[in-house]
């Protein structure tokens, strides 16, 4: 970091966000806070630092650098090493803050300013192979070694162009990612005008879409007044376009806007314009498997610069039998699973790294189209068997999250958002899953279920696909009137929006204007991401909507 404090730097203010908002949560006021921690050997623990229980909280370990730990440290190509406060901050303190703090990850910074002697930590590359294949090599192990959960990009001296830095990162947070090996990066840029944005741009242009926070350090400005923060921050949204970029503070007082004058009320300004924290988003998420018992994972489209998501449909808590009945959490396969086995979802997300498949759960009906009730036995016993089962499936499959699209209730709400929200949770924890979504519908009974699940576990839902398509037929203003509406129901949400390539669907069509409501949103910043359901109709159309949707996403 550019100017090392007592903890270094703190990114958003917890006191300050409200209490159910998503990690991810690209089109809204994120509940995101960050704090860079361990560089200046002053003896801090992770225990030392107030956790909210309602924000999404990560810790970033600085630094891991590839020089050597020398009395005279030199580069070392890729090959990286430890740089932060080991003996307070090693890796049974991770996993204990981990164990204690469901919403607490860890993550690692790389480069920073300086080696332990004060001499610049250049970026410093023999080639571009060699150092990513040592890169990948050492930050395994380390990430491994001490449980962590993402990495951060934080050089700011360079011995290579900004082609070059572009590359070896991007491959590295590429390789790492489909090796399961980080959920999550970001990059710690700051305007110099000079070496450091001109790589960190590169860096944007080629492999922007595999980051997912900006933290860029405002601090590194002379003191600024609000309105320049303001400014300031506008200004690197755009440097950025796309990005969920996130306000930032240091601790020492030595530059940027401090709380005393006025950091919090620059904040509260871009909550109100939903800008903190917030972006479009390029992720895509499409259902497949439901309706189909010849679709393929390979028949559709994929657009390498958007995040995609396959989620299949259906798991259900029912037997597999011919006459299928509630099972209590135990869920078996409903999909057309001939058709997407492990071996097909190995196959595509080794041709595609911005590939990801979750497994949807419930849906509106079983194979013999009779309603698939939610019917829980008690809560402790179905959650029991729900992880039991899904953890089953989801290793074998390969599977990255869940997908929760229960429509039907036998159960009062209380019930449903305990049994979903420990099942969430618990499959987070375990490392089982890296993302939950759950897809209401405007209705009273469904919409009171998925709200006392929103307000008691919104912090560990990731995205949320509502079906707009449950709407009757509608215009573009009344798209873009009810996103808003369903935007503030679920309130600081990666709202996606979407439509249903059935031949008699309901809601916004392509046909009637639905891109052109989802460029009014992306105008306003307000678009999460676009799904459709589904896949198996979509084939009839040769995909055309997944084709344009993906375009406007990345435009």
């Amino acid at each position: 970091m550019k100017h090392p404090s007592l903890l270094v730097v703190l990114f958003i203010f917890q006191a300050l966000l409200p209490n159910h908002i998503s990690i991810q949560a690209a089109a809204a006021n994120s509940n995101l806070f960050r704090e860079y921690i361990g560089s200046e050997f002053n003896h801090v623990k992770f225990t030392d630092v107030p956790i909210n229980p309602n924000v999404n909280f990560h810790f970033i370990l600085s630094f891991a650098i590839d020089y050597d730990t020398s009395s005279s440290p030199s580069p070392t190509n890729g090959k990286f090493n430890v740089f932060w406060d080991l003996d307070n901050l090693g890796p049974s303190q991770v996993s204990s803050i981990k164990r204690s703090h469901s919403n607490v990850k860890v993550a690692l910074s790389l480069g920073g300013d300086s080696v332990q002697d004060g001499t610049k930590a250049y970026f410093k590359p023999s080639s571009v192979k060699s150092w990513v294949s040592n890169a990948v090599s050492s930050l395994t192990r380390i990430i491994k070694q001490n449980h962590l959960d993402g990495i951060d990009i934080d050089y700011e001296h360079f011995h290579a162009t900004p082609d070059i830095f572009a590359e070896c990162i991007g491959q590295l947070i590429s390789t790492l990612r489909k090796n399961k090996v980080i959920k999550f990066a970001s990059i710690a840029p700051f305007e110099d005008r000079g070496q450091v944005q001109s790589h960190y741009k590169a860096f944007w242009r080629s492999y922007g879409h595999l980051i997912d926070y900006v933290n860029f350090q405002f601090y590194a400005y002379e003191k600024t007044t609000v309105t320049q923060f303001i400014k300031y921050f506008k200004q690197q949204k755009s440097n950025y376009n796309g990005g969920k970029v996130l306000a930032s503070i240091t601790t020492d007082g030595s530059g940027g806007l401090s709380p005393a004058n006025g950091f919090f009320t620059a904040c509260r300004k871009l909550k109100s314009q939903q800008l903190l924290g917030a972006a479009n988003s390029k992720l895509f998420r499409e259902y497949i498997g439901a309706e189909s018992d010849s679709i393929n994972l390979s028949e559709v489209p994929i657009n390498p610069d958007v995040e995609f998501h396959f989620i299949i449909a259906f798991a259900i808590d029912y037997s597999s039998s011919k006459n299928p009945s509630p099972t209590n959490g135990k869920f078996n396969a409903f999909w057309a699973s001939s058709h997407v086995t492990p071996e097909d979802i190995s196959s595509i997300k080794d041709k595609y790294s911005n590939v990801k498949i979750a497994i949807s759960l419930g849906g509106d009906t079983t194979a013999r189209n009779e309603k698939a009730f939610f019917a829980p036995k008690s809560i402790d016993s179905w959650v029991q068997n729900a992880i039991s089962s899904l953890t089953t499936m989801i290793k074998q499959y390969s599977l990255d999250g869940i997908d929760i699209d229960y429509e039907h209730f036998k159960s009062d709400p209380d019930t449903f958002a305990e049994c979903i929200g420990r099942l969430i949770t618990s499959l987070k924890k375990s490392g089982t899953i890296s993302f939950a979504s759950i897809a209401p519908y405007d209705d009273g009974e469904v919409q009171s279920h998925y709200l006392a699940l929103w307000e008691k576990y919104g912090h560990a839902i990731d995205f949320v696909n509502f079906q707009f398509y449950a709407y009757d037929k509608m215009s573009v203003p009344e798209f873009v009137k009810l996103f808003d509406k369903q935007a503030s129901t679920y309130g600081g949400g990666q709202i996606l929006a979407s439509f249903t390539s059935e031949v008699r669907g309901g809601g916004l069509v392509p046909e009637d204007g639905f891109f052109e409501a989802c460029k009014e949103l992306k105008g306003k910043e307000k678009l999460g991401g676009i799904f459709i359901w589904s896949a198996d109709d979509s084939k009839r159309n040769e995909f055309k909507g997944e084709i344009e949707a993906q375009k406007l996403l990345v435009a």
